[in-house]
């Protein structure tokens, strides 16, 4: 069955899973669409519709309108993963050798530190990466392959799989912030 939403607008926000925001979010929230009251909003309103908003002012009122706590501290072990994760050649092997884990024990490890999947992890990052691009003026083939996609088909379907459209359709009315 079909999902879709009705409505005049809709603002999805969507935080990478190691986010400072994402890590606040109560452990209950899962993966479902969390509403937020339309009294929250104005000051939200106000700061996206404005000519320019800075990442770190989205994040703080993303942080107020989600009533977000201090995030738990992370293992610090996480960090040079995430670094890594941004260079050419970061395998898995690579990684946990990084951390001084075997690549199984690190594979579990990375989603008890995360609660995704390193391949998921990935393939988000790529999207962003691809986003980044196109938004800097990029067609989607030369966007889908700066992003380590094998093709613009790849790419679509990648995006079709999570934010359920085609990426044509959605990207004129889309803001990367972050």
């Amino acid at each position: 069955m079909a999902h879709q939403i009705e409505a005049d607008e809709v603002l999805s926000i969507y935080l990478d899973a190691l986010s400072d925001e994402a890590r606040a979010l109560p452990d209950n929230i899962g993966e479902g669409i969390t509403p937020i009251q339309m009294g929250d909003t104005a000051s939200l309103r106000k700061l996206l519709s404005s000519s320019d908003p800075s990442a770190q002012q989205i994040r703080e009122m993303v942080r107020l309108a989600l009533n977000l706590t201090t995030p738990p501290a992370s293992d610090p072990r996480l960090q040079s993963v995430l670094a890594a994760l941004k260079e050419p050649i970061s395998g898995r092997q690579a990684l946990a050798k990084r951390v001084h884990l075997s690549p199984t024990r690190f594979s579990h490890w990375f989603v008890e530190q995360t609660g995704l999947p390193l391949r998921s992890y990935r393939k988000w990052n790529r999207l962003v990466i691809a986003l980044q691009h196109i938004a800097s003026g990029a067609n989607l083939t030369a966007a889908a392959h700066a992003a380590g996609f094998a093709d613009a088909a790849h790419f679509s379907r990648t995006f079709r799989e999570l934010f359920g459209l085609d990426p044509s359709s959605a990207l004129g009315h889309v803001s990367l912030k972050g």
